[in-house]
């Protein structure tokens, strides 16, 4: 008997929901004008009814760039060039973390977070890598993880004739400091945070 009632409750309940939702009966008077006069420009509040509301903007998965300075990839992994002789620019974008072909050495653990690829272009033809002598860039992922390195696999290398056999990431000399690991990044290829 017990379990009857508390089936007609609840029935009498939903049906009761969608009436009151089938006649567009809200608690508040949705005809009421809404008095926007303590809103000022300067106010941090956004009104929600304005296209595309907020200011900060997600960072964009694949960037190009020929300029020195810090460069987000989908707030995922820092391209920090510190110089760079003119004729050359970057690409990166992010590739699934799932990417991880290649054998990971034994013990390194696994990929930490989304691949981050790196192409080099010197005066619009894609290239290997930019020469010691002609730049110095960075990559850098956040580290929260206390045994993680970043390691290259050497994608393009076929391409170039710079490598055969069976590749395999390598690891960087990777530096962390605060929580950011950062590794030397003058190669065309795949960058990954792998740790445990």
């Amino acid at each position: 008997m017990n379990k009857y009632l508390r089936v007609i409750i609840t029935l009498a309940l939903v049906l009761g929901i969608a009436a009151l939702a089938k006649e567009k009966v809200a608690w508040a008077d949705p005809d009421a004008e809404v008095d926007t006069s303590a809103f000022t420009q300067n106010d941090a509040s956004v009104l929600l009814d304005k296209p595309e509301p907020g200011t900060v903007k997600p960072p964009r998965p694949k960037i190009k760039f020929c300029e020195v300075g810090l460069h987000s990839v989908g707030g995922v992994a820092t391209i920090n060039v510190l110089n760079l002789k003119d004729g050359y620019c970057l690409e990166a974008f992010l590739h699934n973390k799932a990417f991880a072909l290649g054998r990971i050495p034994d013990g390194a653990g696994k990929v930490l977070a989304n691949v981050t690829f790196l192409q080099v272009y010197y005066q619009g033809d894609f290239t290997y890598e930019v020469p010691a002598e002609d730049g110095s860039i960075e990559i850098c992922f956040a580290n929260p993880y206390e045994d993680a390195n970043i390691y290259f696999f050497d994608f393009y290398g076929p391409r170039f004739g710079e490598r055969t056999g069976q590749p395999s990431w390598e690891l960087l000399q990777t530096t962390t400091v605060d929580g950011l690991a950062c590794a030397p990044a003058q190669t065309s290829g795949a960058y990954a945070l792998i740790g445990k």
